[in-house]
Formats: structure tokens, sequence, C-alpha cells
């Protein structure tokens, strides 16, 4: 008997140590002596934008779906999209995510879902977004979320609502600018825990058929600007290379992409200064090709 209780304490102790290294490796090893949701950050799904360093702020691509829903606008055709990435090569950290877009007239609607962790520390959000072009050099999109937060044990679970949204500028056919806000209302879990407050800024540049840089920066409310980089190269036609950067935590990435119309499959390796390397694989289906007269920046 007294082994047993041994082993359900030494199980339970194991646990903890689970989620609390989960944790500080997704806070990147913030100082802490019990979970919390404040410094968890907000995931990014494509393989695309981690190729180009996360700089997806003024992209139009079905991604823009959990980027900046401005995109939106400038999407015709149903889209389906899924990613999965093995978060510093950590089975705890697995994320995975899910969306579709399905056009109306104005605009487009999209539905996303995003999970993060293990069965025992896991974080879901699920978004219902709309977008639409407000004039033919200009678009905007919004979302509302739903976030949800679980650990096992004591530590229960926690439901919140945030709201964001974004537009999109393209004063000329190559070039695009965006902005896109993360819960700017400052929603919280519990009075002490508040959902990450982003403000994105973002710059895509077509130089040519073949070449197109992105650039762009972020503000977390709680944290120092972060500035992203990144460049694609398409050599031959339906083939895509990419390679990006960003700052504050220094990151480098690397990304390769093809399109087999209508199926487009991207993978992406990302180095994180600190936790070190995350493999990515997105695979998106498009239901028709065609797209309003603007490139896919």
């Amino acid at each position: 008997m007294m082994i047993k209780r041994n082993k359900i304490a030494l199980q339970k102790i194991l646990l903890k140590a689970k989620i609390t290294t989960a944790l500080a490796v997704v806070c990147g090893f913030a100082t802490t002596t019990m979970p919390t949701l404040a410094g968890i950050p907000e995931e990014q799904p494509s393989s695309r934008a981690a190729g180009l360093g996360y700089s997806t702020a003024s992209l139009t691509d079905g991604w823009s779906l959990f980027h900046n829903q401005a995109g939106l606008g400038y999407q015709e055709n149903t889209w389906i999209g899924a990613h999965h990435e093995n978060r510093f090569i950590t089975p705890e950290l697995s994320f995975s995510a899910l969306g579709a877009i399905i056009p109306v007239k104005p605009g487009a609607i999209g539905v996303s879902i995003k999970r993060l962790g293990f069965s025992q520390f896991n974080q879901t959000k699920v978004g219902l977004a709309y977008g639409m072009q407000l004039a033919p050099t200009l678009s905007a999109g919004i979302q509302l979320n739903a976030h949800h937060i679980y650990f096992a044990g004591e530590y229960g679970s926690a439901t919140a609502f945030s709201a964001e949204g974004g537009i999109i500028y393209s004063p000329t056919g190559n070039l695009s600018i965006g902005m896109h806000v993360i819960n700017p209302t400052r929603s919280r879990f519990y009075d002490e825990e508040r959902i990450p407050t982003l403000v994105n800024l973002g710059l895509s540049y077509q130089i040519s058929e073949m070449l197109m840089l992105a650039v762009g920066t972020e503000k977390n409310l709680d944290e120092d600007f972060s500035f992203k980089a990144g460049i694609e190269f398409a050599p031959i036609n339906s083939l895509y290379l990419r390679s990006g950067m960003a700052s504050k935590p220094g990151l480098l990435s690397f990304g390769v992409g093809y399109k087999i119309n209508p199926i487009q499959i991207d993978v992406a390796f990302t180095r994180h200064e600190i936790l070190g390397y995350t493999p990515h694989f997105s695979l998106a289906y498009t239901f028709g090709s065609k797209q309003k007269v603007k490139p896919e920046p």
C-alpha cells in the first residue's frame, strides 16, 4: 500500500515537472514557481510564414486568416489549410492548426482552430473571422476568439474571449502595407493574467515575378519591439525558396514551398537562439485557382 502511494505521489511530481517545463519552454524559460498564462505567446501557423521569419502582416494568401484577417478580402475561392509543427522537438509542445475560408458577397468568412500542448497541459483558440475590400486599394478584417487553457491536477482550466483585426493597404500592384492588432481590449483569463496584446506592422514588395521581400515589426505591450524580415524566391514556376529572420528572440528560418494546383505544400525549419530547432509542415487546398487582381505577396 505504501509503495502504491509513493508511486502515485511520484507520478504527480513528474506531471507537475512536465507541465512546468513545457510552460517554461513556451514562455522562453521565464522564472516561475507555478504555471502562469500571461507569458504564453500567440502561435502562428503556416510554414510559409515561418520561412519568412513571420513577417506576415501584409500577406494576402489563405493563411492571412491567422495573420491578418484583412487578407480575406482578396479570397474569391473556398480554401482550407492544415498546419503542424513539433516546437523545439518537444512532444509536449506540439502545435496544430486548421482553417477554412468561404467567400461571400462582399468579402469572405473564415473559421480557425489552434491547439498547443499535450493531454496534461494545452491551450486552444477558436476564431470566427470576416474580411472585405473597402476600396480597390484597401481591405479590412476582424476576428472574434474563444480561448481555453487547461492544466492537469489542481490547476484546472480557464476560458476567455478576445478580438483581433487589421487592415491592408496596396497603393500599387506590387506593394502592400499591413497592420494587425491582437487583443486590443486587453482581455484576461484572471485578474492578473492577460492574453498578450500584440501590434504587427508589415510591408511586402514584389520586386519581380521571381522575388518578393517582406519586412515587419511586432510590439508586445509587455515586451520590447521585435524586427522581422524574409525573402521568397521562385526559381521556376510553382517552386518557392524562403529565408527569414527575427529579433527578440533571435530566430533564423528556411523554407520550401511547392504548388500543384490546387494544392500548396510548404515546409520550413526555424532555429530559436536559445530553444533550438522546430520543423513546420503545412498543406492547403484551394477550390479553384483564381484570386482578385492582386499579387499574392
